[in-house]
């Protein structure tokens, strides 16, 4: 493949047009200052393919990068459709080499066409050997010794012979336009400069302490990334936790002794171990990397087990509410436009509580029918009465009319959408929402897309509030994965005409700070925002309102995080989260990657059991706490539902 591209060069010069040619044999992208010189074969540089990993940017459908030897080269096509073609050619060049026999037809062979052609075979032989010691080395820890050994003096003596072959063609002299045998002549592994042009060194025979040197470019063209380092660890303050007193009813439940309640104490911490990927993590995800390609979907691709973080992704949606004081204080406020400032805040405050380390993992993904319920204490406000608003209520072991409600159930596995619903009957708000989590590969990135509705009701104002979730982003996958949220996000009231446009910053390649937000508060009767935000979302935010200074909105360090209440594992049903995956957990806790996995296995496993039972049988499954109300998942008892059932 060649043609026009738009190649990165520098923060002077910016993007630079070059003239692309893939070398498909000697895994090579060429590129030259235009068309013109590649008949002249004059180079701008040239970027070798092996082990490099092609990326793409989310935000962006032009623009994609070749990652090797630590390096990050970047591109702009023409369109969608251009780079399409491009990534697509690309990875199955990298991914799906030549055969060793596959050679081009031409109708005339020159001594320079001889000379490539022995430099590709060079480069083939050394693939040829990197593969058969890869595959001795795994027969011999999957066969019998006997068997493994027999394997490998075959293999040994094939490639014996295959190299005297190429050796032969390595002693081959050149004189005036002829091939002659010299004889005496030492072997060109690699071959010698005098052979070959400097432009025509094939990659693959050069040493590996060369590997740095390996792209090579004009130094006016030889901008690249290095793989970016990691520094969020450094800047990253551990979160202020607030542990509160359970209700006297869970309290004495707690008082009871079960054997499975010795699970309960892997889920009693709030932060998260870093993993960086090492050497045997690292060939785990390049061998999966190598299975995708850029932009699929992710949602049926099992990720390995050491990248888990140690709850479910239900779970982590309660984090959302980590600050309840924040999220109970919005219908408190008298007017519409205060009302509206306080559902941001809350919504600004809520996303670095999900965040329990300085390096990203990921949460189980729930199986279908999967739950989990908690509450959250409200400081500043006292429990409340133990109403039959509360006992006929999703926690009823919860304090009171004060307690902050949390439930959540997996309603479809394909796609995957979890629907959850949150209640505070002191305040009269509740919340249902139901989001489908669409993973996609990017290369060296994973983006996770939040599709859905979340709308939070405040029954004494008769409001609601339409909110829309950022995406999430893993990025670094192959050293130490860092979290980063991107998109165009809004809160918006219909009822009053107030609204909240958010975006959420993706660190751009040449410069700029990561984590970063800016927004605007607005009313539709108004040409201009009355409040402009800015900042990052797990640090500093602030706000300008209209005619006044930039002050502090949240500050994500000095609001304390609320720790959750949930019943012992012994006295939550089969599915809910934290007993479902309490041998995973166990073992992630316990750093036995081993025991985590094989209990992985069996929960999916027990899933693919249920589904293929339905099938044969047509049943279909049935969802516990919610029900189906067009495209929303809604809870079976909502707040407003059971005040009415009490007033008739």
């Amino acid at each position: 493949m060649e043609g026009p591209l738009n190649k990165w060069t520098n923060m002077v010069k910016g993007w630079q047009l070059r003239f692309f040619v893939l070398d498909e044999h000697t895994l090579c992208l060429n590129y030259y200052t235009s068309k013109d010189k590649v008949k002249k074969d004059i180079k701008r540089g040239k970027i070798f393919l092996k082990g490099a990993i092609i990326g793409i940017d989310d935000a962006d459908d032009s623009t994609f990068t070749i990652s090797v030897d630590q390096k990050t080269f970047h591109f702009r096509a023409n369109d969608a459709d251009d780079r399409e073609r491009w990534t697509r050619c690309l990875e199955e060049t990298i991914y799906r080499p030549p055969s060793f026999n596959a050679v081009q037809k031409h109708s005339h062979h020159n001594i320079n066409d001889l000379k490539k052609k022995i430099a590709e075979v060079n480069g083939y032989l050394s693939l040829l050997e990197d593969s058969v010691s890869g595959m001795v080395s795994t027969v011999a820890t999957d066969l019998d010794p006997s068997d493994s050994a027999q394997i490998e003096i075959c293999s040994n003596n094939m490639l014996s012979s295959v190299k005297d072959c190429v050796e032969e063609m390595n002693k081959l002299e050149f004189h005036g336009g002829k091939v002659v045998n010299a004889k005496g002549i030492k072997a060109a592994l690699p071959l010698s400069t005098e052979v070959m042009a400097d432009d025509d060194k094939p990659h693959l025979l050069l040493e590996e302490g060369a590997r740095d040197s390996l792209s090579e470019s004009d130094n006016s063209d030889a901008f690249f990334d290095a793989d970016e380092e990691f520094d969020d660890a450094c800047d990253v303050k551990p979160p202020i936790v607030l542990e509160t007193k359970p209700s006297e009813e869970l309290l004495a439940i707690q008082g009871e002794h079960n054997e499975l309640d010795s699970f309960n104490r892997y889920y009693d911490g709030n932060e998260e171990d870093d993993v960086i990927i090492d050497n045997s993590n690292n060939s785990v995800i390049t061998h999966l990397l190598s299975q995708v390609r850029i932009g699929m979907d992710l949602t049926r691709i099992p990720l390995p087990t050491f990248i888990l973080e140690k709850r479910s992704l239900l779970e982590m949606y309660a984090e959302f509410l980590a600050h309840p004081d924040i999220f109970c204080d919005i219908p408190k406020k008298p007017t519409p436009k205060e009302r509206m400032i306080a559902a941001v805040k809350w919504y600004l405050s809520a996303f670095h509580a999900g965040r329990r380390g300085s390096v990203a993992k990921k949460p189980y993904n729930p199986v279908l029918g999967e739950t989990f319920k908690c509450y959250f204490d409200v400081p500043g406000l006292p429990d409340g009465e133990k109403t039959e608003l509360v006992n006929n209520g999703p926690c009823p072991w919860s304090k009171g009319t004060n307690s902050l409600i949390f439930i959540a159930e997996q309603v479809s596995h394909h796609p995957p959408i979890s629907a959850f619903y949150v209640e505070h009957p002191g305040n009269n708000i509740e919340v249902n929402a139901s989001i489908w989590t669409k993973s996609k590969f990017l290369g060296l990135s994973i983006g996770v897309h939040m599709i859905g509705d979340t709308v939070m009701k405040l029954l004494d104002h008769g409001e609601e509030y339409h909110v829309i979730f950022p995406n999430g982003y893993g990025r670094s996958i192959l050293t130490r994965p860092w979290v980063e949220l991107g998109g165009k996000c809004h809160i918006k009231c219909p009822q009053t005409g107030f609204n909240a446009d958010i975006e959420f910053l993706c660190k751009s390649f040449y410069g700029g700070t990561k984590h970063q937000i800016n927004g605007t508060i607005s009313h539709v009767a108004q040409s201009k925002p009355f409040a402009k935000l800015s900042g990052e979302w797990n640090n500093i935010m602030y706000v300008e309102f209209e005619g006044s200074k930039k002050e502090v909105f949240v500050d994500t360090h000095s609001i304390p995080i609320i720790k959750k209440q949930c019943l012992p594992i012994s006295r939550q049903g089969e599915w809910e989260s934290r007993r479902l995956w309490r041998h995973v957990t166990k073992g992630l806790y316990e750093n036995d990657v081993e025991v985590a996995s094989d209990e992985k296995f069996k929960i999916e496993e027990h899933q693919r059991t249920l589904r293929k039972e339905r099938e044969i049988s047509g049943d279909v499954h049935l969802q516990e706490l919610f029900h189906k109300e067009g495209e929303t998942w809604i809870f079976n008892k909502p707040l407003s539902e059971r005040k009415r059932d009490l007033q008739q």
